[in-house]
């Protein structure tokens, strides 16, 4: 890699409009948000809403939030692979210091947006002795991998017989965008040393031409199995994690209609235009569930509860922020432009 490229990942400078960008970005989320709940509350009669929280039986809420803990050294493990493949790990980097930084992220992806999660795995990635480069690609990666499987999931997904898979009438055009990503993804990872190469030659595609050529490493070489097989037992618990929550409330929820609702609300979530998908997950599952007969009022309750296991069971991670010793920061290191994330 170019050396002046280099030292653009190790040693990045936060500025003010950088800073101002950012506020911008999570103001427009805020008010998707927030637009998105007023849009739900409409069709809500909150008298209804309340008086089915008591009705909820709290033991398979926490077991489904005992299942999202589950999940953080999962997330941990996967990261570590993929640091590992990189050939970027220092002494440092040892499984449970990787996945304490995990659930630091996690947990700031669910209480702030999602940059702000990536962004502080891959600072504190640099404070167990990584370069920003490194911390930085190993992070995209690692979101990558998560949402590359959430398609591939999602598209299988749509094929099982169940009532919802028919997406309100849009699920043949869900199939096709779900398959050309698919596809597009998989060509461009088989021709990634042959993208990069172009890419190469310019200095401000440079970066991207590193990217391809680290992303072909990972996931072609020998460490590839094992960090594909981990995202795919991750998404499963999530898809345990919703049909808990059903129980939860009450519903009996067929495995495929379990996982067309993990692919929905997930793919909520993923989408960054709200503030950690909230209002925009509620609003996708309340119109989807509305479609076969279930009260707004249940739907509504159904996709804040999962929400709520989902942060709930992300608290280790502020545990791990106040209590793991992590390596003091070096007066040199200097956290990533804002940019280098929400873009």
């Amino acid at each position: 890699m170019n050396t002046s490229v280099a030292s653009d990942f190790e040693t990045p400078r936060p500025s003010h409009r950088g800073r101002v960008e950012t506020a911008a970005i999570v103001a427009a989320k805020l008010l998707v948000t927030g637009a998105c709940f007023w849009y739900v509350s409409r069709q809500i009669d909150w008298r209804q809403a309340s008086s089915a929280i008591p009705l909820l039986e709290f033991r398979w809420a926490a077991l489904a939030i005992f299942v999202v803990m589950l999940q953080i050294p999962l997330v941990g493990l996967r990261w570590y692979n993929i640091v590992d493949a990189l050939a970027a790990r220092d002494q440092q980097m040892t499984r449970t210091a990787v996945t304490a930084a995990t659930s630091v992220g996690l947990f700031f992806s669910q209480v702030l947006p999602n940059v702000a999660g990536e962004g502080m795995r891959a600072w504190l990635l640099v404070r167990l002795g990584s370069n920003w480069r490194t911390a930085v690609t190993s992070v995209l990666i690692d979101r990558g991998v998560g949402v590359g499987l959430l398609i591939v999931l999602g598209f299988v997904v749509l094929l099982l017989p169940s009532g919802l898979t028919a997406l309100s009438g849009y699920r043949d055009v869900v199939l096709i965008v779900y398959g050309a990503l698919i596809l597009a993804g998989a060509l461009g990872l088989l021709l990634a040393p042959k993208i990069a190469s172009p890419l190469a030659r310019w200095r401000y595609s440079r970066w991207f031409a590193t990217l391809a050529a680290d992303v072909h490493r990972v996931l072609l070489g020998s460490k590839g199995p094992v960090v594909l097989s981990i995202g795919c037992l991750i998404h499963a618990f999530t898809i345990v994690v919703v049909w808990l929550v059903g129980r939860a409330q009450g519903l009996a929820l067929p495995l495929p209609d379990a996982m067309v609702l993990f692919a929905v609300m997930t793919g909520a979530v993923v989408v960054p235009i709200s503030i950690g998908g909230w209002g925009l997950r509620e609003l996708a599952v309340v119109s989807l569930l509305g479609t076969h007969g279930v009260a707004p009022e249940k739907a509504l309750l159904f996709s804040v509860c999962f929400g709520l296991a989902l942060a709930i069971g992300s608290l280790p991670g502020a545990l791990a922020w106040i209590l793991f010793p992590f390596p003091s920061a070096r007066r040199s290191v200097k956290p990533p432009a804002p940019g280098v994330f929400a873009r």
